[in-house]
């Protein structure tokens, strides 16, 4: 089987490996790749093929929500899975990444569990 490539964008490194660290204990074999900005992501997503992407809303320059609507443009990520972990959990918030064609979303701060549960759905 192919190695699963994951992409985690999060403008807080922190959060980057909060979430590397739950990706690699539920897919021990991926292959990670991570992004500061959705600039960055929308690079690596050019360059390599990703099949999950894991993304923060508020970004500098690119935000999630236009990284999203951008995979969702583009003929090769247009049905990859695409889980929105903010802390922008408001429901209209919610309503425009589903418009948008998100595939998951997590609220910050989440639990390992319950990133690690979304993750395996």
């Amino acid at each position: 089987m192919a190695k699963l490539n994951i992409l985690i964008v999060d403008d807080a490194a922190f959060i980057r490996d909060l979430v590397k660290k739950v990706v690699r204990d539920t897919y021990p074999s991926c292959e990670l790749y991570e992004a500061v900005d959705g600039r960055k992501a929308i690079s690596i997503m050019n360059a390599k093929e990703i099949q999950l992407v894991l993304c923060d809303w508020e970004m500098p320059e690119v935000s999630g929500i236009e990284v999203l609507q951008w995979m969702r443009a583009d003929e090769r990520y247009k049905a990859t899975p695409f889980m929105m972990i903010t802390s922008l959990g408001e429901r209209d918030h919610v309503i425009k990444a589903v418009q948008a064609g998100v595939s998951e979303y997590i609220g910050k701060p989440f639990s390992r569990e319950g990133l690690a549960a979304k993750l395996t759905k």
